[in-house]
């Protein structure tokens, strides 16, 4: 079994991947570690052509995990960052890369046996990484809810 939880940025869901695992490995999101290994603090402050790379990277990344196989619990989605993709980033794509990006990140979710969308839980805490804006996340949490309806996915509703 499959399952990835999407959440808005200012939510922590590592009390939630916990206590549902029911098993299952618990997948961590990668993107802090591969933005830091590249000597950035945020993705955000990673020049644009490098940030494009390294979003496509993630999504590589995703897949390979998806690949291994088994029951895992990712505690993030390819919904969530493309969500965050379009708040911060889409103008500096090309058409015909955002739609190849899209139909990868496409791909991904089908995947997921499960697509947990957490709609509330603990207040993620300032890390460094996150970005803590509230409108911000607002934004993102409604372009999360308009790629579930571009891929065809209906999420489970989940509170933390």
């Amino acid at each position: 079994m499959i399952r990835a939880i999407s959440a808005s940025p200012l939510i922590d869901r590592s009390a939630f991947a916990a206590k549902n695992a029911q098993g299952a490995r618990i997948v961590a999101d990668p993107a802090r570690g591969l933005v830091q290994g590249r000597g950035f603090q945020t993705l955000y402050e990673v020049p644009r052509d490098l940030q494009t790379a390294m979003r496509l990277d993630l999504l590589d990344l995703h897949k390979a995990e998806l690949d291994k196989g088994g029951s895992m619990l990712f505690d993030h989605s390819a919904v969530e960052w493309m969500a965050d993709w379009m708040r911060w980033h889409w103008a500096a794509v090309s058409t015909r890369a955002w739609d190849a990006a899209l139909a990868k990140a496409e791909a991904l979710v089908k995947r997921y046996d499960t697509s947990l969308h957490l709609e509330s839980g603990p207040k993620r805490g300032y890390d460094g990484y996150n970005w803590l804006d509230v409108p911000n996340a607002q934004q993102t949490e409604e372009l999360m809810r308009f790629l579930y309806g571009r891929f065809g996915v209906t999420p489970t509703i989940a509170k933390g």
